[in-house]
């Protein structure tokens, strides 16, 4: 009896060992499943939030650039005084339809009336008829009326008018209303900000004027923007049924429209993960364990990429792609801390137009303009030095910060030297480039108080010295008249004409 009970106990243990094995096995398998799939969805929430934190913060950038352009002319006594009683004409030409166009690519302008009605339209450097507002006024009409309530909750009483105390371009919430819309089926931001004066004009009682723009986001802008962020086939569109393949946010939602919605093409973490474990996780436990470590890795890599990405994108923020200079958004908050915070007593602005560029572009192409360019701002930026801030604010135009050596006869000197420099021959593939430098100076806060007012002045003089035959230095409150002690314009010293030639 007792070998019978062994000879029966004996499989029955044997089949205990393969279950429990099995068992065993089993919950290895579906631990590390849960496991894997678990790690999937994580690795999948958090590239899905790394990439809509980047597309919101772009978005955001593109409203804060808008704004900012839009501001040199809502926020500015001069509009206030040429949109009064009777329109400036010439202004809305020089300022509204040619500036917002060509220098901020801002396609449509449009400033409403106290009661609604368009006071005039723009659509790029083309004056229309007012009517032609009104539709898209209409479509924009909750953006005007909180740009109406922000001037309503911040103005205060002066002279007999209203004006906005502080700095309106950094108020927190923001004194601007904006947002990203489908206008005329292009995608673009949209801004309304009521028109303010800067400095000495007020405003009467009741609704202001408010200026409301609309910058497209085309094509191949986004295509540009997805491919900065690491987004493949970045596009807008109305919200739609989810596509497989596709990650996607709202980004507009408004009362009376279709939502809009950003959207790209994602590979999701999980999958790479489960195409990588699950072959290591059928083999053994060690290879699972090599396997999900070379996963970690990789998404580290991949999170690093991302990390990298926002900081090139932060950077090109502030920069000027071409030269690599800081561009106006990084000078004006330098001038705005200086001037904001009372970081110093004292600064100077130089405004400064390459002389004759054009005729390099024209001559041997954008290649070899570029070449000049290049070399340009690193000449001036080199002179410079730590004196300073060089920045580049589009196409031949640069702008000077100095904080050192404020001397009037130390200044003129730079200038000289900057001048000089530029006019040394620059050579490119093909050809030599012989270009020359105007430059125009004013100091804060000798010749203006407010950011947008001091660099003004320093363009005025800039222009001054342009139409005084160019390749010189002006300073801003001069007479002009050479020997009589306030002027002090003058062409360098060594010998070096400004006169551009090129060639080839």
């Amino acid at each position: 009896m007792k070998m019978m009970f062994n000879h029966t106990a004996r499989p029955n243990i044997t089949i205990a060992v393969y279950a429990l094995c099995i068992a065993v096995l089993s919950a290895f398998a579906v631990s590390n499943l849960q496991i894997l799939s678990f790690a999937g969805g994580v690795a999948d929430d958090v590239r899905s939030e790394v990439e809509q934190h980047l597309v919101k913060a772009e978005i955001d950038r593109q409203i804060d650039v808008l704004f900012r352009d839009q501001s040199q002319i809502s926020y500015w006594d001069k509009t206030v005084k040429a949109l009064g009683v009777a329109v400036d004409q010439a202004f809305v030409q020089d300022e509204i339809a040619d500036w917002l166009w060509e220098d901020f690519g801002i396609e449509s302008s449009v400033v409403i009336q106290p009661d609604g009605t368009p006071l005039l339209t723009v659509y790029r450097s083309q004056v229309m008829d007012p009517a032609a507002g009104l539709p898209y006024v209409a479509r924009n009409r909750d953006l005007v009326e909180a740009a109406r309530q922000n001037y309503l909750a911040h103005r205060t009483p002066r002279n007999g008018g209203f004006v906005i105390t502080g700095q309106a371009t950094r108020f927190s919430p923001p004194f601007h209303a904006s947002d990203v819309r489908i206008i005329n089926g292009q995608f673009g931001v949209v801004t309304a900000q009521a028109v303010i004066p800067d400095d000495e004009e007020v405003l009467p009682d009741g609704m202001p004027q408010v200026l409301l723009t609309f910058k497209p986001l085309s094509k191949e802008m986004l295509a540009g923007i997805g491919e900065s962020l690491g987004l493949e086939d970045l596009s807008v569109a109305p919200v739609a049924a989810p596509v497989e393949g596709r990650s996607s946010m709202v980004v507009s939602q408004v009362a009376g429209q279709p939502p809009l919605a950003a959207s790209w093409k994602v590979e999701p973490p999980s999958s790479i993960i489960w195409n990588r474990a699950i072959g290591p996780l059928v083999a053994s436990f060690v290879v699972v364990t090599l396997a999900l470590l070379m996963v970690a890795l990789h998404y580290g890599r991949a999170i690093q990429a991302l990390q990298q990405s926002e900081a090139r994108n932060r950077h090109r923020a502030t920069h000027d792609n071409l030269t690599g200079l800081p561009n106006r958004l990084q000078f004006d908050h330098a001038l705005d801390a200086i001037i904001a915070e009372h970081r110093q007593n004292r600064c100077a602005i130089l405004c400064l137009d390459l002389d004759k560029f054009k005729a390099v572009n024209d001559t041997h192409g954008h290649q070899a303009g570029d070449v000049v360019l290049k070399t340009a701002a690193r000449r001036i930026a080199d002179a410079v030095g730590e004196a300073g801030m060089t920045a580049r604010v589009g196409g031949d135009e640069f702008i000077i910060l100095l904080w050192d050596r404020l001397e009037r006869a130390n200044v003129l000197d730079l200038c000289d030297m900057i001048i000089a420099s530029v006019c040394q021959n620059i050579a490119f593939e093909g050809g030599v480039a012989r270009i020359g430098a105007s430059i125009g100076v004013a100091w804060w806060p000798d010749d203006a108080l407010s950011t947008k007012n001091i660099i003004r002045s320093a363009d005025e003089a800039l222009y001054r010295a342009k139409d005084n035959g160019r390749g010189q230095t002006w300073f801003a409150g001069d007479s002009g008249e050479l020997g009589a002690g306030a002027t002090e314009r003058r062409r360098p010293e060594n010998g070096v004409t400004t006169e551009v030639t090129v060639a080839a």
